[in-house]
């Protein structure tokens, strides 16, 4: 089983990977199961339900730091795409004071990015009130009903709450720092009993990545059956921006590793000089680019451009 922590467009290349049979082209049989918010996601991998999880890498990191064995097997995103969405009438950071904002769960990566923007803006957390509400469309749901005043939002339902007269308050892209967005996370104990299982699925889900690059048809109609979002402005938005993020060679990044033990660092002491490598396994992303797996892959999709 194949985990995935949220109903976005930086899912998209294991849900076509799903829809194409390109885990059966691999000889795999996949189901993929929705466990939205990090804690529950990584709670499910732990407990050995799912044997991947495609989600954002600092609950890895995290859990890792308090001794489990998650490992980062690739990332095909290493910038934040969410955006603080809030109501009509909070113009700055600082009218956030003692406003309700809400996110998919406490300790998931929108509360540890949140907390982050936040501190960059001079403002605490503990000024805040912040509240799990659940995934994208149950925070949309929960802004147009005003119990909360601002939201965690990215992709198609951050623009579908634009379009309801909300606005972006904070745009995480532009903040000094980098994140794993998109991970294939795994546990080492399960990778080292079956590495083939472990190189199969990567295979697969890299060269989702190359139809979602070069496939805006295809990937549309994933995304719409996936997110539910019929309005095609909406997923084409999503589709844009999400093609411009997502790297076609999906190797681990040492450099957001880093970047998000400088961002933990701040609430666990621990990970100021943890090595970055001890989070992440390369050796099936570097043995795919080594036997010549992505260039196969370009000459394959010849119109996936990063």
């Amino acid at each position: 089983n194949v985990g995935f922590g949220s109903i976005s467009g930086n899912q998209a290349p294991l849900w076509i990977a799903k829809e194409e049979r390109l885990f059966e082209k691999q000889g795999l049989h996949v189901e993929l199961v929705y466990v939205p918010g990090g804690p529950r996601a990584l709670m499910a991998l732990l407990g050995g339900s799912i044997q991947f999880l495609n989600y954002s890498a600092i609950p890895t990191i995290t859990a890792a730091l308090r001794g489990a064995d998650t490992v980062i097997l690739g990332s095909s995103i290493n910038k934040p795409d969410h955006s603080l969405i809030v109501k009509p009438g909070i113009h700055t950071v600082a009218e956030l004071r003692g406003k309700t904002i809400g996110l998919s769960s406490l300790g998931s990566l929108t509360d540890i990015l949140l907390t982050s923007a936040l501190r960059l803006n001079g403002l605490s957390e503990r000024e805040v009130k912040i509240v799990a509400v659940g995934g994208l469309a149950e925070r949309v749901s929960a802004l147009q009903a005003g119990r909360i005043d601002g939201a965690m939002l990215l992709g198609a339902q951050m623009r579908a709450a634009t379009k309801l007269g909300f606005t972006p308050l904070i745009s995480f892209a532009k903040l000094p720092f980098e994140v794993s967005l998109s991970a294939l996370i795994s546990t080492r104990s399960f990778v080292l009993k079956q590495p083939e299982i472990a190189f199969k699925l990567l295979r697969a889900w890299a060269e989702a990545i190359f139809i979602f690059k070069s496939n805006r048809e295809l990937s549309l109609r994933v995304l719409r059956k996936y997110t539910r979002i019929e309005d095609r402005e909406l997923l084409e938005g999503s589709y844009n921006q999400d093609k411009e993020l997502i790297e076609l060679e999906p190797l681990p990044s040492i450099s957001a590793v880093k970047s998000m033990l400088g961002i933990l660092a701040r609430s666990q002491p621990e990970a100021a000089n943890a090595d970055p490598q001890r989070f992440v396994d390369m050796k099936f992303m570097s043995e795919l680019k080594r036997t010549g797996f992505f260039e196969e892959m370009r000459h394959q999709y010849p119109l996936a451009k990063n």
